[in-house]
C-alpha cells in the first residue's frame, strides 16, 4: 500500500533538499503523497510550488500538497518528519546572544541557547504528538527538531513511543575527518558510537575498511573544512581530543564544553550563526521561485548542503524494507549503553527494518570522558521535564544542571533575562 509522508516545517529552506532525497530514493519509499505543513504562508507557498514542480518533472509518482493546519497535515498519514523551528530565526538569534552576556557560547543545541530552544520546541512537539494520536495513531514520528535529544526524551517521557530522534552530525564529522586524512572515499565509513546526541564518542572507525592512522595530524587542513572558522575550532579540538584518546573520535559539539572561551571569542568577533544564515535566506527563496517557473527545476542552492535529507530519507526507506539497515538514532537506551539509565534517550547504532528498530550494544567511551556525558544525561532528563511542565522551579533546576551554566544563581539570572527577551514565544512567559 502506498504511504503518505508529512514534513512539519515544510516551508523551510531545507525542504527542497529533502525533496531531492525523496525523489532520488522514490523507488524505495512507495509514497503516494508528500504533505508540507508550515505556519509561514509565504515560504510554504514557495516551497510547495517548487517541490510540486520537482516531483512532476522527475515523475516521482507522488503528489505534493500543502497546508497550514496541523490536524490536516497529519490526518491518516504513515510518517511525519518534524523539522519545525518554533519562534523562527528571531528566537534563534536570542538563543545565540543571551548566553554571550554570561560569557557562555551561544549555540542552538548546547548550553542555555539549546535550553531556551527546548522551552519552545518541546511544547510544540507535544501538540504534534496530540494531533498524531488523534488523527494518525499508527504513524511514526521522525524528529529532526532541535535539541533532538531533549525533544525526543520529552515525547518518550509522556508515553509517546512511536518516535525516532534524528541527527546526522556523525556523518558531517566523520566525512570531514576522512577528507582531512586523504581517504579516497571519505563518506564510506563504518564505526561504533556511544553517548548522547552531540556528546558521543566514535570508535572502531574505518574508511573503506581501512582503520585510522596511528598518528593523527595536529590541525585540520583548511581544504577539508567548507564551513568556516567556527567549524575549524570544532574540528581542530576534535583532533586534539582524538590524539589524546587514541582509537576514539568525538562528536565535534563536545568542543563547546572543552573550549567554551574560544567560541565566545569567535561569536563576539565574527557574529552568530543566525546572522550568517539570515544573510543567505533571501537568496535561497529567490532561487526557489526562479526554479519553480522552469519545466525542469535545477535546485542547487538550499540549506543543509548537497547531501541534506539523505539521512532522514534513509531512515524512512529502512522502515519499509524487509532487510535490516544499520543506522544511528536517538532512541530509548534500554540496555545498549551500560553507563546510561535504561529510560534515557541515547544516540545508538540501530538495526532498522519494517519489523521495527533493534538497538545494538554501545561500546564504552574513553577513560575520564563519562563524567561530561553523565552530567548531560541528568540535564537532558531535567530539561525535558522542565520544558514540558513550564514550571519556574523545574526550569531553574534544569538550567543550573547544564555543564555550561553550573549554578542556580546564574540560572535564575538567565531566566529573568529570558522573560524580557522571549516574552510570549516561551509558553511560561505568556
Amino acid at each position: 500500500m502506498k504511504k503518505i509522508f508529512t514534513i512539519i516545517g515544510g516551508g523551510s529552506a531545507y525542504t527542497p533538499g529533502l525533496m531531492l532525497a525523496l525523489i532520488h530514493h522514490r523507488e524505495k519509499l512507495n509514497l503516494s503523497e508528500v504533505r508540507l505543513m508550515d505556519i509561514h504562508e509565504e515560504h510554504l507557498a514557495i516551497t510547495h510550488r517548487l517541490c510540486s514542480r520537482m516531483a512532476q518533472a522527475s515523475s516521482a509518482g507522488f503528489a505534493v500538497n500543502a497546508t497550514m493546519d496541523l490536524n490536516e497535515a497529519v490526518r491518516g498519514v504513515d510518517f511525519v518528519l518534524n523539522t519545525s523551528r518554533p519562534g523562527g530565526f528571531e528566537c534563534r538569534m536570542k538563543d545565540e546572544t543571551l548566553p554571550l552576556e554570561y560569557y557562555i557560547p551561544g549555540q542552538e543545541t548546547v548550553g542555555p541557547g539549546g535550553f531556551f530552544f527546548a522551552m519552545r520546541s518541546v511544547p510544540e512537539a507535544h501538540k504534534l504528538a496530540d494531533a498524531m494520536e488523534k488523527h494518525a495513531p499508527n504513524a511514526m514520528l521522525l524528529n529532526y527538531t532541535n535539541p533532538a535529544n531533549i525533544v525526543t526524551q520529552a515525547l518518550i517521557d509522556r508515553g509517546f513511543k512511536r518516535v525516532i530522534g534524528l541527527c546526522d552530525q556523525f556523518d558531517g564529522d566523520l566525512s570531514a575527518l576522512g577528507t582531512a586524512l586523504g581517504f579516497d572515499n571519505p563518506r564510506r565509513f563504518d564505526f561504533e558510537t556511544s553517548g548522547l546526541n552531540h556528546a558521543t564518542w566514535h570508535s572502531n572507525i574505518t574508511f573503506g575498511g581501512r582503520p585510522l592512522p596511528e598518528v593523527l595530524p595536529e590541525k585540520f587542513p583548511e581544504s577539508a573544512n567548507k564551513h568556516g572558522e567556527e567549524y575549524s575550532l570544532r574540528y581542530n579540538e576534535s583532533l586534539q581530543l582524538a590524539r589524546r584518546y587514541k582509537g576514539f573520535y568525538p562528536n565535534s559539539y563536545i568542543a563547546y564544553y572543552t573550549r567554551p572561551d574560544a567560541f565566545v571569542t569567535h561569536y563576539r568577533t565574527h557574529g552568530t550563526r543566525t546572522e550568517a544564515i539570515l544573510k543567505k535566506l533571501p537568496f535561497y527563496y529567490q532561487h526557489f521561485m526562479e526554479e519553480a517557473e522552469k519545466d525542469i527545476p535545477n535546485v542547487v542552492h538550499h540549506r543543509g548542503g548537497e547531501d541534506f535529507g539523505d539521512f532522514a530519507i534513509s531512515t524512512l526507506a529502512a522502515l519499509q524494507d524487509e532487510q535490516q539497515h544499520k543506522l544511528v538514532h536517538n532512541v530509548v537506551n534500554g540496555k545498549s549503553t551500560a553507563y546510561l539509565d535504561e529510560n534515557t534517550v541515547a544516540e545508538i547504532r540501530t538495526l532498522v527494518s519494517r519489523d521495527g528498530i533493534i538497538n545494538t550494544p554501545s561500546p564504552d567511551v574513553p577513560e575520564g570522558c563519562r563524567d561530561l556525558i553523565l552530567k548531560l544525561e541528568e540535564y537532558q532528563r531535567l530539561a525535558a521535564e522542565a520544558a514540558t511542565a513550564q514550571d519556574v522551579r523545574k526550569v531553574i533546576k534544569a538550567l543550573a544542571s547544564n555543564p555550561l551554566v553550573g549554578d542556580s544563581h546564574t540560572a535564575e539570572s538567565m531566566l529573568s533575562r529570558a522573560r524580557d527577551l522571549y516574552k510570549g514565544d516561551i509558553p511560561m512567559f505568556s
